[in-house]
Parts: structure tokens; sequence; C-alpha cells
């Protein structure tokens, strides 16, 4: 049996429009399940703060019913990991139960970025975009313990997405390829790798691409995403508004082949700007994930996971 990673997108309102054009190539769906529901704030009275938004959850629960049927990812932002506060345990036990509602799923991530401030009494304030980590031994620690929470509430493996920023945070102790690799090795976590982050980093003034994949442990990259962006006031935006720029490509079929245990490859892009890309260009995307998923093809593929692929099918 040959094994290839799955071609997939991050769901959002428009997704069905897509898979009814296109269905056929999509194998994978990913979903942010802080868009099912609607959080009225820690201070809301218990059991009344997360009020479940159903049409958008039976949308998601179609796509993934197909025809074809597809496998699953949750792919979260809201917990916030890195962030040196209590974790949010209403939440993480609202994420449980959302991938519970939706059978499950193959594996399960969060971002490596900040996204909530300590800010007097409010107990979890938005920052208003991913801030960079300090990679050292206390980020290590408090990261790796809530990693454990979240893996032990889903009961699926759990991915760190590489951060995206606008500045680089210089001395740091660690790389945050170092910062991955040591999650992984200690057994904390598998890495979500996206490319189109490594892009935006590398065009705001941070480690270029190549040197960032060169020290990057691959064995542990279990999802990659592809992504587009737009220039800004002077910065590089990760703001998912067109297909993936050819410099991401060239590195994901560099890249990929040799990510051994790669399961999907995962195409995100924001529904605000669907009418701009269109549906042919979103089906040439997904096209050529395909022709990339087959370049990823092997061979010598455990038994185990064999049947994990043939599971997911």
């Amino acid at each position: 049996m040959v094994a290839r990673p799955r071609v997939g997108l991050l769901h959002n309102p428009t997704t069905s429009a897509l898979l009814a054009h296109a269905g056929a190539l999509v194998e994978h769906v990913s979903a942010m399940p802080e868009r099912l529901w609607f959080d009225f704030g820690s201070q809301a009275p218990r059991g009344r703060r997360f009020h479940r938004a159903h049409a958008a959850i039976d949308e998601l629960k179609a796509a993934l019913d197909g025809p074809p049927s597809r496998s699953f990812a949750g792919h979260g932002l809201g917990l916030s990991l890195p962030s040196a506060m209590t974790l949010d345990e209403d939440m993480v036990d609202a994420v449980a139960a959302m991938t519970r509602r939706l059978g499950g799923c193959s594996w399960y991530s969060e971002h490596l970025n900040l996204f909530l401030t300590p800010k007097g009494g409010v107990p979890n304030a938005q920052a208003g975009l991913g801030l960079p980590v300090v990679y050292d031994e206390e980020s290590f620690a408090l990261i790796a313990a809530k990693l454990a929470r979240l893996r032990d509430a889903v009961g699926c493996r759990v991915l760190l997405e590489n951060g995206s920023f606008f500045t680089p945070v210089p001395d740091l102790d660690l790389s945050e390829p170092e910062f991955l690799n040591r999650l992984h090795r200690e057994g904390h976590c598998g890495t979500l790798l996206d490319l189109h982050n490594l892009l935006v980093n590398e065009r705001n003034g941070g480690t270029p691409m190549a040197d960032y994949v060169a020290e990057l442990d691959l064995d542990a990259v279990e999802e990659v995403h592809l992504a587009g962006g737009d220039d800004e006031e002077g910065f590089y935006m990760d703001s998912h508004s067109t297909p993936t720029p050819e410099v991401v490509w060239a590195l994901a079929f560099d890249v990929l082949p040799r990510c051994r245990h790669l399961r999907a490859i995962t195409f995100e892009y924001q529904e605000s700007y669907f009418e701009d890309i269109g549906l042919a260009a979103l089906t040439r995307e997904l096209e050529r994930m395909h022709v990339l998923a087959e370049a990823c093809a092997r061979d010598d593929v455990p038994e185990a996971a064999q049947a994990e692929a043939a599971d997911a099918r």
C-alpha cells in the first residue's frame, strides 16, 4: 500500500459552495471550534457561556459526511497556550464536547502564538493578533503542562502550529524550530508546519524560510498549511487572501516529500476573499495540492499507519 497525505481545507462559511463545485478534490476538513459557538465570556453564568451556532455545525457535519466522507481535525486558537495565564478549563471542556459532537478528531492543533493577555479584571483580554512567544524554559514548562491537559480532554494527538509575527524577538534561549523539536522529542505534541507563516516571518525580518526548515525536525510534521497574503503598511500579512505564492509552492515541493509522518495538506483562505479568489483559482489550488500529495506518497509506511490511513478514507 502507498500512503500519501490527504488534501484538505480549513472550513469557513463559503466551504459548502466550494465543495459543491469541486468536492471530489477535498479529502480532509479542519475546523476552528471557536467559529462553532458564541462565547459570552468567563463571567457568564455557569453552563450558559457557550451558545452553539447550530447552522454552522450542521454545515460542517454535511461537509464531513460528504460524499465523499472526509477526515476531520480541530484547529483552535482561543486557548492561547503560551499565555502566562491559567488554562481556560471551560473552553477546554467546550472544545472536547464539540469534537465529540462531530464524531471525534483525527488530531487537534493549536497555535504557537499568544492571543490572550492578562488585563486587570478581564481574565481573557484578546490581544487582537498573534503575538510572538519567548522561547525559554519557563515557556516550555507552561506549554507542556497545558498540552497534556488538552490532549487528555480531546482524546487524540495534539499539534502546535509555528507562529507568524510582524517583528522578530531577539536573543531567545531557543529558536522556534528548536522549541518545537524539543516538544516533539519529549512526547508533548507534533508539529503543524504553516509554510505561509514562514514567508510572513521572512518578509517581516525573521528567519529565512530555508534556514527555518533546515533546523526543524521534519519527522515531527504531521500537517502542513498553505495560504496566501498581501502587503499592508510596510508589512507582509498572513491575511489568507490569495492563492499560495509560488515561493511557498517551491518550498512545499522541496520539503513535504521529506516529512515522513505527514497526514494532511490544508489550504486556508478567509471567506471575505472568496469572491476575489474565485472558484476557478480555488479549484486549481486543490488540483495542485493533489500533485503535491502524490509527490509525498510513500510505500514504506508501517502497518499501523496504513490501517489508520485506510480507516480515514
